[in-house]
């Protein structure tokens, strides 16, 4: 038999939590980023829509605000993101124990 091994990437991961959690926002362009405050203002996720603008990971929030005025930002809530990541690797788990993980949200699944 072949080795099969699923590598599962949840995209967008952080804006789609946000978007999910809250469906008031589904529909704007969002990113989740840091406090331009303290000087950590980086987009560290974006949404498909803030995609359509050329928003980019890594990209100060005041050069993506530029790209997009509507723009909205979420500061990010990783609590949040690692119960949804535990609920996708509980997924994975219920259909096998070989399950490695990369990151919060990426995992590769053997059968």
């Amino acid at each position: 038999m072949d080795r099969v091994i699923l590598h599962s990437d949840l995209n967008n991961f952080y804006a789609s939590v946000e978007c999910l959690y809250n469906p008031s926002l589904r529909d704007k362009p969002v990113v989740v980023g840091g406090s331009e405050e303290h000087r950590h203002g980086i987009v560290l996720a974006k949404n498909y829509i803030a995609k359509k603008y050329k928003i980019t990971t890594g990209e100060a929030i005041w050069q993506a605000r530029q790209k997009c005025p509507g723009l909205v930002i979420v500061p990010p809530n990783y609590a949040l993101y690692i119960r949804f990541s535990k609920m996708a690797r509980d997924i994975y788990r219920y259909y096998t124990d070989q399950v490695e993980n990369f990151g919060i949200d990426e995992s590769w699944v053997r059968p």
